[in-house]
């Protein structure tokens, strides 16, 4: 199947025919600035993250840290120096942030080495498992790198807190709480859920504490609604640059 565009394919075979080269050699001859980050976000929606060249799954991972400059050419210069998307993803924080990595970026790199070593991959067993905020936010910091400043995920999980689905609440969900909460039951019956959370993704101009208490009533109405449906309401997490707050949904900061 058609993966992308004829050049870009070149360049995605290029790039996975060198990506295991050590350090002894550049990866790239060149790295200088091209690209632009609507477009990558177009091609995952268009193509899904098997279509992107190891650079490219570097530069899209470095957007939560470089907010509007090109981060292609730190991408490549990342590989040329490491010689690998694997020895990237694996290196210390203090060897990314030295080579010119943003201490953000340098955190979810990280946080996507600790998925990949722990995501269980049986067939039986595909689903993640998020049974603690920590994970949570490991979760948040890496797959959800590339969602909307400002957004509300639930996060549906079945009886052993394995993540059934993902999605972005519609609407204003802050603002029409009762209509957030509805929407959310429904799917969380459809889903055949037993548990749900709640995540907002805060913008950089905005505190955690000042969106916790944004949250609050909706967090409320959610811990209210869920046991009607025999749900489990675990709570809400606010998630900021590297860092996060959390509280149940009965209002008590966790």
């Amino acid at each position: 199947m058609d993966n992308g565009p004829p050049d870009e394919q070149a360049e995605r075979r290029r790039s996975g025919r060198l990506a295991g080269q050590g350090r002894s050699g550049s990866v790239f001859d060149s790295t200088g600035p091209q690209g632009h980050r609507q477009r990558m976000r177009e091609r995952v929606l268009r193509y899904g993250p098997t279509g992107l060249a190891d650079y490219e799954i570097i530069e899209m991972l470095l957007f939560s840290g470089v907010p509007r400059r090109d981060t292609k050419p730190l991408a490549k210069a990342l590989i040329n120096q490491f010689g690998s998307l694997s020895a990237v993803l694996g290196a210390p924080p203090e060897a990314l942030r030295a080579a010119g990595a943003p201490e953000r970026s340098a955190g979810v790199f990280g946080c996507v080495a600790q998925l990949a070593a722990t995501t269980p991959r049986a067939a039986e067993a595909e689903r993640l498992m998020l049974d603690s905020w920590g994970s949570i936010f490991l979760y948040a910091n890496s797959c959800l790198v590339l969602s909307p400043q400002g957004q509300v995920r639930a996060l549906f999980l079945d009886s052993h807190n394995n993540l059934l689905a993902d999605e972005a609440l519609p609407g204003q969900p802050f603002q029409d709480a009762a209509e957030a909460v509805a929407t959310l039951m429904r799917r969380a019956v459809a889903l055949h859920a037993c548990a749900v959370l709640t995540v907002h993704l805060v913008r950089d101009d905005t505190q955690l504490d000042q969106a916790l208490a944004q949250a609050r009533p909706l967090a409320v109405a959610i811990g209210q609604a869920a046991p009607r449906l025999a749900l489990s309401a675990h709570g809400h997490l606010a998630v900021g640059r590297a860092q996060w707050l959390s509280f149940s949904y009965d209002g008590d900061e966790a």
